[in-house]
């Protein structure tokens, strides 16, 4: 199963009411529950050095993800146009 988190990372800018702004950026993580892809996420972002926050963590509106390293067979062929 797919969850899609979104975080925010501060960027070090503060607006006239004092609030940091941020900037979101959108993950896709393989998980098989919320509870474990919290746990994926908060591991990478350890290793970040930015204060950040994970805003929302959600099932992903994706059936399936098609790339090179989870479904190698469908990169394998040749396709002819």
């Amino acid at each position: 199963m797919y969850y899609q988190a979104i975080v925010a990372f501060e960027t070090g800018v503060i607006d006239n009411n004092g609030t940091p702004k941020v900037k979101k950026f959108k993950y896709i993580l393989e998980s098989e529950s919320v509870f474990e892809a919290t746990q994926r996420m908060s591991y990478y972002l350890a290793e970040d050095t930015r204060d950040s926050e994970i805003v929302s963590l959600v099932k992903a509106p994706y059936e399936d993800i098609i790339h090179p390293q989870l479904t190698p067979k469908y990169y394998t062929q040749k396709i002819e146009a």
